[in-house]
């Protein structure tokens, strides 16, 4: 009875060691991989992955053996439990989005989707693929978002109709649709308005890349005219250089500063730390007056956004394009936040001291560049209501009314 017992026990041991094996082996990044369909993971899951399958992989080695090789394991388990430990706190901290309650930068809550989820492959890096030396998107289709086979997030091209007019609206993730669903989107807002005002004969097409800048607009651009048959450009920009700009004059020579904003550091414990240092200790005299000395002086000299739009004026003037250039509206330029919005702006600012200075003189040097230039900074001064996810970004209701202003815009140039 006594021998049936063992083996029995010993067999329960064997079977709790392969299931951890099995856990082990889901939780691994390849196992996420195949669960999730995503090809890359970013730093945070690997290491949280792999730290846990090791842990689970340890305790799965004690379970099935026995004797010096299970006190072995023993051994592995308690040498491995701080890192176990500080991997649970991280994932504690990312599942309840610690820094984001310390200082938060985003709210998704004013978003007509905002119980949406983004599907995981366009979280992905995998999205992504180069085509002479273009940054494009694979071809894609889900959840009320489209990719066509040139690797936009428009119509696919086809050819011009007599007396057709057509549009390209270049951008960033603002332009590509961050957070909206195709319908939502600028360029689809503004081709339903159009329409509605008897204007068939104008084709808009979004030519909006995820985080690219407007020499990267340009870019595009250059790959795509002659296949759309591009008659004219509305290049809304001036957000990611404006801030590309700031950061990287804010950032010392030969340094990497991670940011909340930038999202440049995966670990949210690392994030939770600068979080409670924005909030709690205010930047200093010294670094203030650095800031004022040297960084705004040089960004006032010399700025991607400036150069970037004379690079587009030429190949406008070189092609026959009609071009426009709106600088898009960002948070800490509206004049009067609402709501939640008060609470973003706010944590911005701790973060990135006088960010608001940067973008306001980025813009003014933008502004004064020629009459080609729009600037919607003050576009929702008269909504009682608020329009801002985050730093950039706005809500469906708001891409209407940037629709609304574009489409004047167009109106008066035709």
């Amino acid at each position: 009875m006594v021998w049936i017992a063992k083996t029995q026990s010993r067999a329960v041991e064997i079977g709790i060691g392969i299931g951890l094996a099995g856990i082990a082996l889901a939780a691994s990044p390849v196992g996420l991989r195949i669960a999730t369909g995503r090809l890359d993971l970013n730093l945070r899951i690997e290491v949280l992955s792999l730290t846990l399958a090791v842990f689970l992989l340890i305790w799965s080695g004690a379970f099935v053996s026995y004797g010096r090789v299970r006190r072995a394991f023993f051994y592995l388990i308690v040498w491995s439990f701080p890192l176990a430990l500080l991997a649970a706190v991280e994932a504690g901290a990312v599942a309840v989005r610690l820094s984001g309650w310390i200082v938060p930068t985003e709210d998704k809550s004013i978003l007509n989707e905002k119980d949406r989820r983004s599907p995981p492959y366009l979280l992905s890096a995998g999205r992504f693929t180069r085509r002479d030396g273009v940054m494009l998107y694979k071809p894609w289709r889900g959840d009320g978002i489209a990719i066509n086979e040139v690797g936009l997030r428009t119509k696919s091209p086809t050819p011009k109709q007599s007396g057709e007019w057509r549009i390209a609206v270049t951008g960033g993730s603002a332009v590509w649709g961050a957070y909206v669903l195709d319908i939502d989107t600028i360029p689809v807002q503004l081709q339903q308005l159009l329409d509605r005002s008897g204007h068939h004969d104008i084709s808009v097409y979004n030519f909006g890349i995820e985080a690219i800048d407007i020499a990267d607009e340009l870019t595009v651009l250059r790959r795509f005219t002659e296949l759309y048959s591009i008659d004219q450009v509305i290049f809304y920009t001036g957000g990611n250089d404006a801030t590309q700009s700031y950061l990287e004059a804010m950032t010392p020579p030969g340094t990497h500063r991670p940011g909340l904003l930038s999202g440049g550091n995966p670990f949210e414990l690392i994030k939770v730390v600068r979080a409670l240092q924005a909030k709690f200790i205010k930047p200093s005299a010294a670094l203030l007056a650095h800031i004022d000395a040297e960084v705004l002086p040089k960004l006032r000299q010399n700025n991607s956004l400036i150069i970037g739009m004379a690079e587009a004026r030429t190949y406008c003037r070189q092609e026959r394009l009609q071009c426009e250039f709106v600088l898009q509206p960002m948070l800490l330029l509206r004049k009067n936040p609402v709501g939640p919005e008060i609470a973003l702006a706010r944590s911005i600012k701790q973060l990135e001291p006088r960010w608001d200075v940067a973008l306001e003189m980025i813009y003014q040097a933008a502004r004064n560049s020629g009459a080609d230039v729009h600037d919607f900074s003050n576009i929702f001064d008269g909504s009682t209501q608020p329009v801002f996810v985050d730093a950039i970004h706005v809500n469906e209701p708001a891409n209407r009314i940037i629709a609304e202003r574009l489409a004047t815009i167009i109106a008066d140039r035709n």
